[in-house]
């Protein structure tokens, strides 16, 4: 790939746990690769010496010196000059960290969902527009080459025809006697809730990708056994679910249909069938298929069959090296580094990321309008859960967080 033009960007690494690790390795992964248009200035960890820990690899690794803090007011205090900050912390201060980021002037790239609720992701897009600045939501999967296949397949390749059904389907047993260790995902206000929004916000976003929008959606939700975790000395209660199916109609006229449970006990399950009116493509994660292993196949209506391998090929073949490139950069194919690059690029060139706070905040509404159906046991329109007109599932965390 031809040395990319643009000015250089300081980034500010916010939150130095669990998924900042897989920023750090692609940030590295750039470096490595001759991307030589961003630096990592500062990282920002209220456990500073995960900060420092990162810092002290940076050093080792690169040569960067990097600045810690305890806070954002910290790092917005102390004169370091930052153009973007990747905010990789519980979903619950997503809108927190990125308001306080971008009304000091910062950019953002924010890990997915955008927000922990409508309410939180409506403020970011409102702050970010406010102050004229860009805000991304860090959604890997459609970045990687298996999702931009399929996506191919489905419509520019036309192998598969309309695309006209999907199953999602998720079946196992964790038992609910055994006493875990407190994590934030399962606090109502640091996690929202369950699968449905953590895992489940890559699936929607790959199916607005893959499929177009969402119109209504009539889902059942539940949490079948109480599970408590141990935290300190205190056994806590998890809020989130550990059951649902929901069934989605496009405005396409696509169905599509996505159960999951960890409370069936026996012989799990895993099935993701995708039908066109031509052939059909199977995969075994319902969370974020073809995006980290090529294990799935695509079969015709004539018996022909494709090895995910094979449909990738056809895809690179189909590609004019420009677009590769651009898909590619440095030939990368993974999905975190992917959604770096796009961030480092667009701030360096002064373009619109792909996946931007609106594009977050649609698919954020799909994830709500699961919870809101389950809630009011009824069908739910995506455009009412993204108006605000239904939101009685979310309303106990907007006013924990004052939104």
């Amino acid at each position: 790939m031809a040395k990319s033009r643009g000015k250089t960007v300081n980034l500010a690494m916010i939150g130095c746990g669990g998924m900042a690790g897989a920023h750090l390795n692609g940030y590295e992964e750039l470096a490595r690769k001759g991307e030589n248009r961003f630096r990592i200035v500062a990282a920002v960890d209220e456990a500073k010496e995960r900060a420092d820990a990162f810092a002290t690899r940076l050093q080792a690794n690169l040569g960067w010196e990097v600045a810690t803090f305890k806070s954002v007011d910290q790092l917005l205090n102390s004169g370091v000059q930052v153009d973007g900050g990747d905010i990789c912390s519980p979903h619950g201060v997503h809108h927190v960290l990125g308001c306080q980021l971008l009304d000091g002037g910062v950019n953002v790239l924010c890990e997915k969902p955008i927000g922990i609720t409508v309410k939180a992701s409506k403020k970011i897009a409102a702050t970010a527009k406010k102050r004229g600045l860009g805000a991304a939501t860090a959604e890997q999967c459609r970045r990687a080459i298996g999702q931009r296949a399929i996506h191919w397949a489905f419509h520019d390749g036309d192998l598969l025809g309309t695309p006209r059904m999907w199953w999602a389907v998720k079946a196992g047993w964790q038992d609910p006697t055994k006493v875990g260790g407190w994590h934030w995902r399962i606090d109502r206000k640091l996690g929202g809730c369950g699968m449905v929004m953590d895992s489940g916000a890559h699936w929607v976003d790959t199916m607005r990708y893959w499929f177009g929008e969402i119109d209504s959606v009539y889902a059942r939700v539940e949490q079948i056994h109480e599970r408590r975790f141990k935290k300190g000395a205190k056994v806590v209660k998890s809020a989130a679910e550990d059951f649902w199916t929901a069934i989605f109609n496009f405005k396409s006229g696509l169905v599509g249909t996505w159960s999951w449970t960890v409370s069936a006990p026996g012989k799990g399950f895993t099935q993701l069938t995708m039908a066109g009116t031509r052939g059909s493509i199977v995969d075994s994660d319902i969370f974020h298929p073809a995006a980290f292993q090529a294990n799935g196949e695509c079969q015709f209506i004539d018996g022909t069959t494709y090895s995910m391998p094979k449909l990738q090929s056809m895809f690179l073949d189909s590609l004019s090296k420009k677009r590769r490139d651009a898909l590619f950069p440095y030939g990368i194919t993974g999905g975190v580094t992917l959604e770096l690059w796009d961030f480092i690029d667009a701030l360096s060139k002064g373009r619109p990321v792909e996946i931007d706070v609106e594009e977050g905040l649609r698919s954020k509404a799909v994830s709500e309008a699961i919870y809101e159906s389950g809630k009011a046991g009824q069908l739910v329109r995506v455009a009412d859960v993204l108006s605000g007109k239904v939101n009685a599932w979310q309303r106990d965390v907007d006013r924990m967080w004052k939104l």
